[in-house]
């Protein structure tokens, strides 16, 4: 337990959030399916859509993790601020109850951003009060 930094629980988070965002991606394209089974075009069109663009930010927030723990591991604040940016336009284009498991993917990925904005505030603060 003593090997469990923010970081590392920070890419768990993102990684999970993003993984459930992108399984959104198959329940909007069923519910999709049964819409154009109902004669309903324009609903399968529209659930096709929030596939693609549920696939799309649940990418990202899996790419942006990736990268804050191995690539950018060297810059956390801006791996968490980028996470953080990731969830609200989540939030923002699904709303709050339009899938589930895009909001629940997406309150993940808002987590793992302050995990990872977490130790560059401390060393800033710290710094300040030394200073």
């Amino acid at each position: 337990m003593a090997e469990l930094t923010e970081q590392r629980l920070g890419f768990g988070f993102g990684l999970l959030g993003g993984v459930l965002i992108a399984l959104g991606a198959p329940v909007a394209l069923a519910l999709g399916t049964v819409d154009l089974v109902l004669g309903r075009p324009l609903g399968a069109v529209n659930a096709a859509t929030e596939a693609v663009l549920l696939l799309v930010v649940g990418g990202l927030a899996i790419f942006f993790a990736w990268l804050a723990r191995h690539d950018w591991s060297t810059h956390p604040l801006t791996s968490g601020v980028l996470l953080v940016v990731t969830a609200l336009i989540a939030w923002v284009v699904f709303g709050v109850g339009g899938n589930l498991l895009a909001l629940v993917g997406s309150l993940f990925v808002l987590l793992a951003g302050i995990l990872f904005v977490v130790e560059p505030t401390q060393r800033a603060a710290s710094a300040i009060a030394s200073g």
